[in-house]
């Protein structure tokens, strides 16, 4: 979504009025000794005398208390008519102009944010996954997790975006491409000028989030963090040091503006110095081209807020460049995580206010087309989560998947159902739209919006190649450049500039830098310019060495997977033979283990992605992830991020592992339950001669509750190969109408694990497993149902004691299950960097053949919670809790640090907990 500042309105003249006055509006002035200008609600400044005292009293001014307001007046006019539209590019309205100005006062849908706990010493507190809303968790009886988050009440629930400012003075709202994080930050902006113009405590008071609003109204001061980048760029080598922070920058942007408003040169300065009233609004740390020039903003950014409390600040960046490298803010800052849309809550009013706004004289139509859209979008979902068996991540998640829809809809009255075609219509329907509004215009100009089509491809192409660091964004001089590479291009290179710079369809233009107006449309156009320019060239063999060049960097994975994708229903068979030809693009996997785990999670994402693919391709690609994940070099010299998308892709295609007739319990005789032996001499937990070798290994030191220097001895018992999975926990739910108590439990991939269970759910999972082992035709004869059946065994959660002689793997008094140093390649830990839950599998199994035993998720035992260990209680049968009794969880979770994925760690959560990190 792109805005265009507009002019201020004519000069104002100010006048003081007494402390405690009225608005004219009937409102109660927030600020003592308010600034009316003219009498009327446009220009009353509700933040008093404050700032412009807190201005004067830091030394000489040039102006005086009444020039200063009337400037701030006309600032904050500039602000709101700057901020007061969601402005949608691409879609003709009925009789006018080629873009929808749609008011952000009834526009704005509130998104859904999870924020982030802050983390404790050992960074066990549970965090919201990353792609996907985690959902709902009940936080009851975990005092360990109320230490580890600081007292943050609101962590691990949802929250509205509206209500961002409840959450902490200091928040980095992180999401995905176009999830709206910008839009966020120009909501708080128009509401505080709104308010402040207006002398009256709406619109602030129900969208800012605050229980209570401040006596004094901040002042909201919106920067681009890009923008600031590019500034320190260009300057000279000598210019003076404080030209390179962010204090000073600001007042040049805001000057630089000449919108109307002539405030000092070191107003800004002068009240970011002081840290009281100011909301600090700095969109797009991302969008900074290279990770050295993120890193030196982020410590300008730390710089500036550092020793100001009172200062609020709120940054956005997407979340991979976030959590990547040394991009992320210091722990005073409190991550907010922008959630996917939900459909009721969110589509459904973005789609019908969209189409008020495009037929606003004509209800009858709004409501048709709306509704027709939603059909579409519903339609497009339930064919997806068909081709994905359920578990498929839905396509419209983010505002700008609703923009393009809303373009293809209105301009050409259809809805693909795959990502590329998408987006070959939105581009399309982009540049159409902005040349002319009537068929003989469009004709007549066709040429030229084909010419721009083919040289934006260009760009992309050659933005690109330059990778994730340079190919964001390119000045004017270097776009000339590219363009002028190919001579067809060369003499239509001015064109291209001036349309970028003056009509920013496809194409923005941002302070001098040009770029995508989304990252996604230029990942479309390289997957365009493989399929046309270099299959079209050389055919689909140098599509692939192209490709194959690329294959572990993520950077080029979405523009892969795009031309895969690319207009496949025209060309069936040229896609089922480029999956093919993918899918063993690397000729020897033993010399590029990682290039062929790439390849075939690449070719098994698009095959899942596509419905024509057909069984056969899919099992072909199934069986090729199979045996990669299934061998051990493979598993230990790739990267944890690419093991956990190919256990997703197979997971897609339909895991042979898993017997979908016996409840997607392993596919073998024992149903995936692994013996293991008793052993009389078995020691629980932590000798405390081995506290140090542990705080060795870790940096943390072993907590009292671990120590155990007695002999514990373990029986014999069978143990799942794998955490319960999502599959079989909804075989479960399936199977007998059992109510869980959230929902998100059921959304991941089939062969993730399990989460958001309480022990409660767990316990009832394990009982109903037992019934079906004894009574299903499915288990009959299998040796679990003998050991059942004839030797009166039972299914049940592993007491710590079984739990701890697994995880161990037969080793004695190891850290790890592996040895005591810690290794992010054996199990899905913080140092992982997955980030989030990873399919079962996805790393190599201890020496008992279990995997995932540590890390991936905390998971629920049937032994009740003590502060020491005690012999007895070791073998406890599950009973019964009270109201206020812990059970043990063990092995850490993704979220978790070194610390806490250890054979010995343990911790007591009340039988209701639900959590993003907590399974079975």
């Amino acid at each position: 979504m792109s805005d265009s500042p507009r002019q201020p309105r004519g000069p104002v003249r100010a006048r003081q009025r007494g402390a405690g006055a009225i608005a004219q509006n009937g409102g109660t002035a927030l600020g003592a000794g308010a600034v009316q200008i003219d009498g009327g609600v446009q220009g009353s400044v509700i933040t008093g005398t404050q700032i412009v005292h807190q201005y004067l009293a830091a030394g000489p001014a040039e102006l005086d208390a009444k020039d200063i307001a009337e400037q701030v007046t006309r600032y904050l006019r500039w602000l709101r008519e700057r901020t007061q539209h969601i402005t949608l590019r691409g879609i003709e309205r009925s009789g006018g102009a080629p873009v929808v100005q749609m008011p952000l006062a009834t526009a704005y849908v509130p998104l859904r944010a999870r924020p982030q706990a802050l983390q404790g010493a050992e960074g066990l507190a549970p965090r919201a996954a990353t792609g996907r809303a985690s959902g709902k968790s009940s936080r009851a009886g975990a005092p360990e997790l109320e230490t580890a988050r600081d007292g943050a009440s609101d962590a691990d629930r949802d929250v509205a975006l509206d209500q961002l400012l409840a959450l902490g003075h200091r928040l980095v709202v992180v999401g995905g491409p176009g999830s709206g994080k910008t839009t966020v930050l120009l909501h708080l902006a128009w509401a505080l000028a709104s308010s402040l113009l207006g002398g009256s405590d709406e619109p602030a008071r129900s969208r800012l989030g605050l229980r209570v609003l401040p006596a004094e109204l901040p002042l909201p001061l919106f920067v681009p963090l890009a923008s600031f980048a590019r500034y320190r760029r260009d300057l000279p080598p000598d210019a003076p040091p404080q030209h390179k922070t962010l204090r000073h920058y600001i007042s040049h942007h805001l000057a630089s503006q000449q919108a109307g408003f002539r405030l000092p040169a070191d107003f800004f300065e002068r009240l970011l110095d002081d840290g009281r009233q100011l909301l600090l609004l700095l969109d797009g740390l991302d969008e900074v081209a290279n990770e050295k020039e993120r890193l030196s903003v982020r410590q300008q950014v730390e710089t500036l807020v550092h020793g100001h409390d009172a200062l609020r600040t709120v940054v956005t960046c997407r979340t991979v460049a976030y959590r990547q490298g040394r991009t992320a803010l210091g722990a005073a800052f409190r991550e907010v995580a922008v959630q996917p849309l939900d459909h009721d809550t969110h589509i459904v009013p973005m789609v019908s206010q969209a189409y008020a706004c495009i037929h606003p004289a004509d209800p009858a139509q709004r409501d048709k087309r709306a509704a027709s859209l939603l059909d579409g979008i519903r339609r497009l979902e339930a064919d997806r989560q068909a081709r994905g068996g359920g578990d498929s991540e839905p396509l419209i998640g983010s505002p700008l998947m609703v923009r393009l829809l809303l373009i293809v809809h209105v301009n050409q009255r259809e809805l693909p159902n795959q990502r590329a075609d998408l987006f070959d219509k939105a581009i399309d329907a982009l540049l159409q739209v902005d040349y002319g509004h009537d068929e003989d215009d469009i004709a007549e100009l066709g040429a030229q919006w084909e010419t721009l089509l083919d040289m934006a491809q260009h760009l992309a192409w050659h933005l690109h190649s330059q990778g994730d660091e340079q190919g964001r964004e390119i000045d004017e001089d270097g776009l000339r450049a590219a363009l002028r590479q190919a001579p067809e291009f060369a003499a239509h290179a001015e064109a291209f500039i001036a349309h970028a710079r003056q009509r920013g369809s496809l194409i923005e233009e941002r302070d001098g830098a040009y770029r995508f107006i989304h990252l996604a449309l230029q990942e479309f156009l390289v997957a365009r310019h493989l399929r046309e320019v270099v299959a079209g060239t050389a055919g689909l063999p140098a599509l692939v060495h192209e490709v194959r060049k690329r294959l572990t960097d993520p950077w080029w994975r979405e523009p892969i997977l795009l031309a895969m994708g690319y207009r496949a229903g025209r060309a069936a068979r040229q896609v089922r033979e480029l999956i093919a030809l993918l899918r063993q693009a690397v000729a020897d996997p033993a010399a590029d283990r990682s290039g062929a785990l790439a390849a075939a999670e690449l070719a098994g994402t698009a095959a899942a992605d596509w419905p024509d693919s057909g069984a056969a391709l899919r099992s072909d690609c199934a069986q090729r992830l199979l045996a990669l994940l299934g061998d051990e070099a493979t598993l230990l010299n790739t990267a944890a991020p690419l093991r956990a998308r190919a256990g997703d892709a197979l997971s897609r295609l339909g895991d042979p592992r898993f017997d979908r007739q016996r409840f997607f319990l392993p596919a073998d005789d024992q149903l995936g339950f692994v013996h293991v032996p008793a052993d009389p001499m078995f020691m629980v937990g932590t000798r405390r001669q081995d506290a140090g070798r542990i705080a060795g290994a870790t940096g943390y030191e072993a907590r009292d509750a671990e120590f155990n220097d007695a002999v514990t001895p373990s029986p014999v018992f069978h143990i799942a190969r794998y955490p319960v999975t999502v599959a079989q926990f909804r075989a479960f739910v399936e199977a007998t109408g059992f109510r869980i108590g959230d929902d998100d439990a059921l959304r991941d991939p089939d062969t993730r694990p399990v989460r958001f269970v309480s022990w409660r759910e767990a316990i009832a999972y394990c009982s109903w497993l037992q019934q079906m082992i004894r009574e299903s035709p499915a288990m009959a004869g299998t040796s679990s149902a003998r050991l059942v059946l004839d030797q009166g065994w039972r299914v049940a959660l592993p007491s710590e004691l079984e739990w701890e002689k697994a995880a161990r793997g037969g080793r004695v008094g190891q850290v790890f299950p592996w040895g005591d140093d810690p290794d992010p390649r054996r199990a899905n830990f913080d140092e992982s960097l997955i980030g989030d839950s990873s399919a079962v599998g996805c790393f190599a199994p201890n020496d008992f053949g279990l995997f995932d035993m540590v890390g991936n998720l905390w998971e629920w035992t049937r032994s009740p919670w003590a502060d020491a260990y005690d012999a007895k209680a070791l073998l406890v049968d599950s009973m019964k809790p009270s109201e206020e009794e812990r059970w043990v969880v063990r092995g850490g979770s993704w979220g978790a640090r070194r610390g806490g994925a250890r054979c010995a760690f343990r911790r007591g959560f009340s039988p209701d907990s639900r959590f993003d990190v907590l399974g079975f």
